[in-house]
């Protein structure tokens, strides 16, 4: 397990000190869509890999892999909302024109970028809210798994300033919420929104290349 974890942290570590793998560089004519799609791909498979070794070696439930829309409460969905919130409110901090002299990007990038990163954040939830924190309570107790399950989280994280002390707080919600829910479902839920609404509101209002391809 941790094989495949590093070899993605590795992936992560070489994408930040290449530059231009974050969706607002390419966004602003300063990445390389191949830089961000790659780290995407190399997620959902070494993470994958790891949530399905672990789940066939350790013979994990298999309800916490399945949603159960029906039993989550007020609190999963208050906090959805507020993830929603909050995505669309950081991202509106984040409108910059994009360089005039930058090409165009394809039409097909915006929903490829959903697609993939839809797929990346379930795979990427089920390993560490999922297989990781479930195996880890077994084996070492609620709180000290808690505390591992942060520490692995955190480093995804690390190489980005601005992420660091926000994934401790995000990583402590999402823990609480798939422990109190006996799923990652919930963690699913409320990563996606957070997401994918600062990701959204990006892609529709930024002043970038891929709006100079849609007019």
């Amino acid at each position: 397990m941790l094989f495949y974890y590093s070899l993605f942290l590795l992936v992560i570590a070489t994408g930040h000190r290449s530059g231009g793998g974050q969706l607002k560089d390419i966004l602003t004519g300063k990445g390389e869509p191949g830089i961000l799609f790659t780290r995407l791909i190399a997620g959902i498979f070494f993470l994958g890999i790891c949530t399905a070794t672990i789940f066939a070696k350790r013979n994990l439930a298999s309800e916490i892999f399945t949603p159960a829309w029906c039993e989550y409460q007020i609190p999963v969905w208050t906090l959805t909302a507020a993830a929603i919130i909050t995505g669309t409110l950081s991202a509106s901090r984040e409108i910059f024109p994009a360089e005039n002299s930058n090409p165009s990007l394809p039409l097909w990038f915006p929903a490829s970028f959903i697609l993939v990163r839809t797929l990346f954040l379930i795979v990427y939830e089920f390993f560490f809210r999922g297989a990781l924190l479930f195996v880890m309570i077994e084996d070492l107790g609620l709180i000290t798994a808690v505390i591992v399950n942060l520490i692995l989280y955190v480093l995804m994280h690390w190489f980005d300033k601005r992420e660091r002390y926000g994934s401790v707080i995000i990583g402590i919600i999402l823990c609480g919420a798939s422990i109190y829910y006996q799923s990652a479902w919930p963690a699913v839920l409320i990563h996606l929104s957070l997401a994918l609404s600062h990701e959204l509101f990006l892609l529709i209002n930024n002043k970038s290349r891929i709006k100079k391809s849609w007019s």
